[in-house]
Formats: C-alpha cells, sequence, structure tokens
C-alpha cells in the first residue's frame, strides 16, 4: 500500500515496511500501527513463497512490478 510522504511525516510510527492493520465500516478505513512480534514472523515461510512466486512463468508481458501496479491503479 502506498501512503503519501506528507501523511506518513504526520505519523511517526507509519514508516517504509511498517506492519498496519486496517479497519473500515461503509464510511471510512482505518489504518493503525499493528504490533508482530518478531516471534510470530515465519521468515522461512515468507522466503519459500517469495521463491515460489518468482519460479512462475509470466502469462503476459513482462513489465517491472512499479509499472503494472501504477496500471492496475489507473484501471480502478
Amino acid at each position: 500500500m502506498t501512503i503519501p510522504d506528507q501523511v506518513r511525516g504526520m505519523l511517526g510510527w507509519l514508516q517504509t515496511g511498517a506492519v498496519v492493520g486496517i479497519e473500515a465500516d461503509k464510511d471510512e478505513v482505518r489504518i493503525k500501527p499493528k504490533i508482530v512480534s518478531k516471534k510470530q514472523t515465519d521468515w522461512d515461510k515468507i522466503w519459500r513463497t517469495i521463491k515460489l512466486t518468482r519460479s512462475f512463468e509470466s502469462q503476459g508481458e513482462d513489465i517491472p512490478a512499479s509499472q503494472f501496479i501504477v496500471e492496475d491503479r489507473q484501471r480502478h
């Protein structure tokens, strides 16, 4: 999720890579800090998943992830 610099600057806890919780109802979305214990993070599983994901062959045109994200956001 991309949060504008101006908003991140107002919130000391919202830095690049921060883990957040998201709450929503029909009128608003709230982003809050989420406390995650390092013991709860299964980094081996995360890296296995990343390696597996990278092993799949592309189904379409190869483009940089950043370009895909921009184009995807423009479609919605």
